[in-house]
């Protein structure tokens, strides 16, 4: 029972730091709306999006985390208080009533269940390794960000430390522990599962090594949504170097296939093979796809007119991606004031 509790208390801490986290993403997006970068794939430049886009891919995330928790809370919240040893007791005890009292929807309904039961523990520890992994995603990419290399954002010394010989470095150490810290929650999910995996009802002595990794996983869970939260908003983005890197690449090749297939009517897969090779032209005369000349790319489709020119900005690219969830400014916009509000209310 007392374990039951104290999982309750922590993942309702838990659901008011992710909160506050989605919140600070949410007001980053809005912030930077129309700050344009580079979306990857495989990790290679594939098209232009905007910055505050990607902060709402995880505000998207927790999001499903938070259910997660939610769902985990609802199915722990019944009381195995007067399940006894195993069997139940003689004594006339009112077990609704004690459950009402410590704030549970109701008495678990099977003494030997309740005694054997680790799933509440089992469900939060694995709600709080998906969760982790997606904070060690971003930490990871914050770490790519900082670095000289891309050099996408700046993060203050609050969050960061120098090297120990090298004066110049400003390594980013709290993403680096935030990565790390998804290797002890999962262990501790897992280190659980194979304590309980063979054991017969209902109650044996295994059991008691279900408390220290189930603390130690869920204070460090606790620990990097705090770090995660301050590193968001203390991040300010290299917007300069975002937009420079956002047209390299060729991004904007998809935008000549869309445009070859919505204004001349091309099948896509033309559309693409034409795509490509007025790609490989630019990749040949070592220029990017705007600087191609409009006879450059009519020796390849000669429908093509200058109007193509219009989507080859990544301004215009971002910003013709309307669709519901896209990555257009005002959609980004949109979806950030809806959070926000949504959040606030919350908080």
């Amino acid at each position: 029972t007392d374990f039951k509790l104290y999982v309750r208390d922590t993942i309702d801490h838990f659901l008011s730091q992710l909160t506050i986290l989605q919140l600070a993403l949410a007001k980053k997006a809005e912030e930077h709306a129309e700050v344009v970068m580079p979306g990857y794939t495989h990790l290679q430049t594939a098209q232009p999006v905007t910055f505050g886009h990607h902060c709402l891919a995880y505000v998207e995330m927790l999001g499903r985390d938070v259910t997660r928790f939610k769902d985990a809370r609802k199915r722990l919240n019944e009381c195995p208080l007067g399940s006894a040893a195993l069997a139940g007791t003689s004594f006339p005890i009112d077990r609704k009533m004690t459950a009402k009292a410590l704030d549970f929807d109701k008495p678990t309904a099977n003494s030997l269940d309740s005694v054997a039961d680790r799933d509440f523990i089992l469900e939060t520890l694995s709600a709080a390794s998906i969760s982790a992994i997606h904070l060690s995603r971003f930490a990871e990419e914050l770490v790519i960000w900082s670095s000289a290399e891309f050099n996408f954002i700046k993060l203050s010394d609050s969050f960061t430390t120098g090297s120990s010989i090298m004066p110049q470095k400003r390594n980013p150490d709290a993403a680096e522990l935030i990565r790390a810290k998804v290797g002890r929650i999962i262990g501790a999910f897992n280190g659980l599962s194979m304590v309980m995996k063979g054991l017969p009802l209902a109650y044996s002595k295994d059991m008691q090594e279900d408390k220290e990794m189930a603390f130690d996983a869920l204070d460090n869970y606790s620990l990097a949504l705090a770090a995660l939260t301050g590193m968001i908003e203390d991040m300010h983005p290299n917007k300069e170097k975002m937009a420079k890197s956002a047209g390299g690449g060729f991004s904007t090749a998809t935008d000549i296939a869309d445009w070859l297939v919505r204004v001349i009517n091309l099948p896509f897969r033309d559309a693409h093979h034409v795509t490509g090779s007025i790609v490989a032209l630019a990749e040949k005369q070592n220029l990017r796809l705007h600087e191609l000349s409009l006879d450059d790319m009519q020796s390849v489709e000669p429908k093509i007119t200058k109007d193509i020119f219009n989507v080859l900005s990544v301004e215009n690219s971002v910003k013709s991606r309307k669709s519901y969830g896209g990555t257009a400014p005002t959609e980004v916009r949109k979806m950030a004031k809806k959070w926000i509000k949504s959040l606030e209310k919350q908080t």
